[in-house]
């Protein structure tokens, strides 16, 4: 009986606490060494049936970019050996396209897209390639190489039966996927005697049939509706997009019929309104489904007999006065910790203006927390509620997710619920300057 081999990269990342992807990594030479000959290995083996043998999650650059630089320079270094003396090896292009992006989101550099574009010739059917090069297409408006990409993508996502794929495209906002434009924003810049606007309008027309299979199995999945109708709206079917949204609505107002608090249901709802312009209505959904919504304009209440992490009494009466920033967070929510860099700057900026920030952390193991806190150097005080969103805060304020920042004015007023990356800033900057003038 043969024995069973262990994958050497997916056994390292099960190492690391959350598969790495909030820490450094130090890894240690041993290692090093037996994942550099793993990667030599896939890299060698080039392409076969149309595929890599790379892992599949490398191509998000987040993990390149945490190898040591020795064995990044060598992985490189020895990619670039293998294309040079078989310019047909994918696998070689494939890891070259990784390291040449960087970590910017900034346009990439002419040899990004020299590489990009010969690996997606060398690799027309893959995936991730294929996604890859339509959302760097995205960052200007590149639409025969968008085109290009969105048809090999289609290719391969019918093949496989991923068409879940489009929603990344679709999305306005994703934490770890930055696109900047989807397709219809790309058809609608589009003249009708473009050249490429029978190719667009062929593959808008086959996004759209996706969506319609995906409706039909799951008739109660806003995401579905909102991107269906979009395409819809962008291909002129203005009618089409308002029927589904009527059929759908029916859907969720059945749903809230067995259960009132349905938020799935409520945020639909909300959607659905708001898209056929009942603002009014729209937002009592909204409040609904997101009862922290409903703060903002108002005082926001105390917590009582409430003690932060050193034991010590804390409330928001001992900060009245202040512009304070109200974080409901934890140590594993990623998208928390990627705004903490963030937070930090503004405190930095403003704390001696006035600006307070008071951290609510979820998170159950309060050792876990104080280390975290002592290695990242945040200055602000901590309440624990290990509870979560069971716990006394949550449920006081409507908070049934985190990231969830309460932007606070100096008389206890909510300014925002939604005050994270640029927007703290921006709200800060004006409830502070302002004051000034």
């Amino acid at each position: 009986m043969k024995e069973k081999r262990v994958d050497v990269w997916d056994a390292f990342l099960n190492t690391l606490e959350n598969r790495g992807l909030s820490s450094e990594w130090e890894v240690a030479s041993e290692v090093q060494e037996e994942l550099i000959n793993y990667f030599k290995t896939k890299i060698d083996t080039g392409v076969v049936d149309g595929k890599t043998a790379l892992p599949s999650d490398i191509i998000w650059n987040e993990y390149v970019w945490r190898f040591p630089d020795e064995m990044r320079e060598k992985l490189t270094e020895h990619a670039e050996q293998v294309l040079e003396t078989d310019p047909d090896n994918g696998a070689a292009a494939k890891f070259l396209t990784i390291v040449t992006a960087g970590t910017s989101y900034d346009f990439p550099p002419d040899e990004f897209w020299d590489i990009l574009e010969r690996t997606v010739e060398l690799l027309p059917n893959d995936v991730d390639i294929c996604y890859w090069a339509f959302e760097n297409a995205s960052l200007e408006p590149l639409l025969d190489k968008g085109v290009v990409a969105l048809e090999r993508l289609f290719a391969r996502c019918r093949e496989d039966e991923k068409p879940t794929l489009y929603q990344w495209l679709f999305r306005c906002c994703y934490d770890y996927l930055h696109v900047t434009s989807r397709p219809n924003d790309f058809y609608k810049e589009l003249e009708s005697d473009d050249p490429l606007y029978e190719r667009w309008t062929a593959v808008m027309g086959k996004i759209q049939a996706v969506f319609e299979e995906q409706l039909a199995q799951r008739p109660d999945a806003w995401d579905i509706v909102r991107m269906l109708t979009e395409i819809q709206e962008a291909l002129g079917n203005t009618a089409a997009a308002e029927k589904v949204f009527k059929k759908t609505q029916k859907v969720y107002e059945k749903q809230l019929e067995q259960d009132k608090d349905d938020r799935s249901a409520l945020k639909g709802l909300a959607n659905i309104h708001e898209k056929l312009g009942n603002i009014e209505l729209a937002s009592e959904y909204q409040v609904k489904a997101d009862p922290s919504l409903g703060w903002v304009g108002q005082v926001l209440p105390d917590f009582s007999a409430a003690v932060d992490l050193d034991g010590k009494p804390i409330s928001l009466a001992d900060y009245r006065g202040k512009v304070v920033l109200l974080d409901f967070w934890a140590v594993w929510c990623g998208p928390c910790l990627g705004e903490i860099p963030r937070i930090k700057a503004v405190y930095e900026k403003y704390h001696d203006e006035g600006f307070e920030v008071i951290g609510i952390s979820l998170d159950e193991d309060a050792a876990v927390l104080r280390e975290f806190i002592t290695a990242q150097e945040i200055p602000w005080r901590q309440i624990l509620d290990d509870e979560g969103f069971r716990g006394t805060f949550a449920k006081q304020y409507g908070v049934y997710g985190i990231p969830a920042p309460f932007l606070i004015d100096r008389e206890g007023k909510v300014i925002s619920v939604k005050a994270r990356g640029n927007l703290l800033s921006e709200l800060v900057e004006v409830e502070i300057e302002g004051k000034k003038s």
